[in-house]
């Protein structure tokens, strides 16, 4: 029997929420819809990191960042550590990347045969070519004031990326024969991520559509636990209007049905190409973006906006139709997932769990089961971790004495921080133990203390040195434009 093609649609900062199959009435998400229609669906999916790059090493690795030691955007998944496409093409297929998938260093393949479309962002640490890309809107899309200012209707290079992007991949899907290896293709998109800056027809649409979200006081921030207000300060975020929230939120949604229309065209080229007869599709993101809830964006924190993705599998006749999973899975299950569905030989070791039972025989997930996430990156905050188990997740913060914990079924909007209440110290206890296992808050703050003085030498290095661009992509700085 002839391997099935894969076919894995990553998108960047996709909040789970903003899609008409996960109950949102004013999105217009029509592709992905009738895909989670027709697909299973992993309604509690989290990311291993809630930021690019070590998201993305963990996708790859199915490791957690204490095992990869890649925790933040600056740091590079070791070429000498195999990853699941290695493993693939080990196995015969064509593994091919059309797009996105923040590889820093000078390996810009990990596993890859192809490279269709380079990157948006620098391939290196220190590099810098936002000005090349976005002109004026330098800085726009990152965690700062100018994310946030920026933002509206009008056109950026996020737009003409993806653009790129599709257009690449339905032409590789277009160029197929029928006697080409089995494929394995991962579509990367750098969209609905910032800048906030989406076509002016939609952006007017949902302008007038979306309801509006609370928004917190500076009296109701000083009330948060002191790790987020220590988010807050260091992101500016307490000159952040409503009226930035609601504009903001405006693009976000036009940037998601923009990319839904990519998808859409995607699945009319498969179904026109290779068919869906022998063929996997999977959607993910690789972390969220909190829009505006508790007066937050981006991610870097692990709030349900920022740690939870959407995820689904598409397999036509052979996997459940409309099933929601509702069980803790995370994006490390990814790896052994593929490497089952593409009969490739095994990685060494993975934290993630192989799916294929749940998708294929019908096996309920396991229920008691918890994922964990890590995060520690340069923009000032502590170093932090999230554990999931049942109804809980419980968060916590180097260098301070009481963690977050919610109940996220009884409490989805996470408004009730129970880490401090006596009735649920039990639980905390328990979880703070198995996190332990996998995290020492300690010894990240030790290490990324040493990790930013790399960073320092290796920007001072990347200022001195001319060497070429390789595996990123230009745009036209010019195309980058806000419209009243």
């Amino acid at each position: 029997m002839a391997k099935r093609h894969i076919i894995y649609i990553l998108s960047d900062q996709h909040n789970p929420l903003v899609m008409g199959n996960a109950g949102d009435s004013v999105i217009r998400t029509p592709a992905l819809d009738e895909l989670f229609h027709h697909g299973t669906n992993f309604s509690n999916c989290y990311c291993a990191a809630p930021l690019c790059v070590p998201s993305r090493s963990a996708i790859l690795s199915g490791l957690l960042p204490s095992r990869t030691g890649v925790y933040n955007n600056m740091q590079a998944l070791p070429t000498c550590n195999a990853t699941f496409v290695n493993c693939l093409t080990d196995a015969g297929y064509e593994t091919v990347l059309c797009g996105r998938m923040h590889f820093v260093g000078w390996d810009i393949w990990h596993g890859f045969q192809k490279h269709l479309v380079g990157d948006i962002t620098p391939c290196f640490v220190g590099g810098d070519n936002e000005r090349d890309i976005y002109g004026e809107f330098m800085r726009s899309s990152g965690q700062n004031l100018t994310s946030i200012r920026k933002s509206g209707a009008g056109h950026s290079a996020v737009l003409d990326y993806d653009q790129c992007v599709v257009d690449a991949a339905c032409h590789l899907l277009d160029q197929r024969k029928s006697d080409d290896p089995p494929l394995f293709l991962t579509i990367g998109f750098y969209g609905p991520h910032c800048p906030y800056i989406a076509p002016k027809e939609l952006f007017d649409y949902y302008y007038k559509q979306l309801p509006d979200i609370p928004f917190m006081s500076h009296a109701e921030m000083e009330k948060m636990h002191p790790a987020i207000r220590k988010w807050y300060e260091n992101r500016n975020i307490g000159e952040v209007t409503r009226e930035d929230v609601k504009r903001i939120r405006a693009a976000y949604y036009a940037l998601v049905e923009v990319m839904d229309r990519h998808i859409g065209r995607i699945v009319d080229t498969i179904g026109r190409t290779i068919g869906w007869d022998d063929t996997l599709l999977v959607y993910t993101s690789d972390h969220g973006d909190n829009i505006g809830e508790h007066n937050m964006f981006w991610k870097t924190n692990f709030y349900e906006g920022a740690a939870r993705i959407p995820m689904l599998f598409y397999d036509k006749g052979h996997i459940a139709e409309g099933r929601v999973v509702t069980s803790p899975v995370s994006l490390m299950d990814l790896a052994p997932t593929f490497i089952h569905a593409g009969e490739a030989p095994r990685l060494p070791a993975v934290d993630g769990r192989d799916l294929h039972d749940v998708l294929y025989e019908g096996v309920e997930a396991d229920a008691g089961r918890y994922v964990i996430s890590m995060c520690s990156d340069i923009k000032g905050d502590n170093p932090s971790a999230m554990i999931r188990q049942g109804a809980y997740k419980l968060v916590e913060y180097a260098g301070y004495s009481s963690p977050l914990l919610f109940n996220v079924e009884k409490d989805p909007k996470e408004l009730h921080d129970l880490g401090t209440n006596r009735a649920y110290q039990g639980i905390v206890r328990h979880m703070m133990a198995i996190l332990h296992e996998y995290w020492n808050p300690v010894e990240e703050t030790e290490r990324l203390r040493q990790a930013k003085m790399h960073f320092s030498l290796m920007k001072d290095w990347y200022d001195r040195v001319d060497f070429p661009v390789v595996g990123e992509w230009r745009g036209d700085p010019a195309r980058n434009y806000l419209v009243d």
